[in-house]
């Protein structure tokens, strides 16, 4: 028992050993304390300037010999100071290892926040978000499903989004280009009617609107850096090839 505890405070296998065969005699020397343990003599110096070191064993020389001798047993106080600062110092600096590789490892990532918005009011709703975020819209649309399910607001719409300032650039499949009407700060391109997605997809700031037409209109919204970004880079590549 008392081997395994000096063993969890930071003595070695030697140190127990001349440490315990000190503590049996007032006092020894290192051909002795080798011949009693049987670790081998340059061992036991070896473990003697440890545990001096240590503060728990002391020597005087006589006749050219030293002769060593184990501190009161209050010493080991000491040890258990110094070991434990150890501990503590070794675990913050575990800790702060620990924090940076998890951050090099997994950078943190932007949250995704996702919605669903069904009917005229929900679309309306994202439509003037759309106004007010005052960013560059980019449309992948299929038809004008926008002006023939909103009509008057259609209009309204684009001429908020005019005097606003605000850049759109839209990508239709060729059958829409006679229906398509020229407005400021529009442009428009035209890609093969195989490529019309009846999915139509909006990208403007973070957000990226994927809407599903139909009586009762179905919009997903997604708020991510990252994808909008992936989405708007598929934009481009289209309409640098239109």
């Amino acid at each position: 028992m008392l081997e395994n505890n000096l063993g969890k405070i930071g003595f070695s296998p030697s140190e127990i050993k001349v440490y315990l065969n000190l503590l049996q005699r007032s006092n020894s020397y290192a051909n002795k304390i080798s011949v009693e343990t049987g670790v081998n003599r340059t061992n036991v110096y070896e473990a003697l300037d440890r545990l001096c070191a240590k503060g728990v064993v002391s020597f005087i020389t006589r006749n050219k010999v030293k002769w060593y001798e184990a501190m009161p047993a209050e010493s080991l106080t000491s040890v258990l100071g110094a070991k434990e600062a150890e501990l503590q110092k070794t675990g913050e600096s575990l800790l702060t290892d620990l924090k940076k590789l998890k951050k090099a490892l997994s950078p943190p990532k932007e949250p995704l926040e996702a919605g669903i918005f069904v009917g005229k009011k929900g679309f309306r709703m994202l439509f003037d978000e759309m106004l007010e975020a005052r960013k560059p819209i980019h449309f992948f649309a299929a038809e004008l499903q926008f002006k023939s399910l909103f009509g008057v607001y259609f209009e309204q719409w684009h001429k908020k989004r005019i005097e606003k300032g605000i850049m759109q650039k839209t990508i239709f499949p060729k059958k829409m280009k006679a229906q398509v009407k020229q407005r400021k700060l529009l442009k428009y391109k035209f890609v093969d009617d195989e490529f019309a997605n009846p999915t139509t997809t909006i990208i403007y700031g973070n957000a990226t609107l994927l809407i599903n037409w139909g009586k009762e209109p179905i919009v997903i919204k997604i708020e991510n850096r990252e994808i909008a970004k992936s989405h708007l880079n598929y934009f481009n590549l289209i309409w640098k090839s239109a």
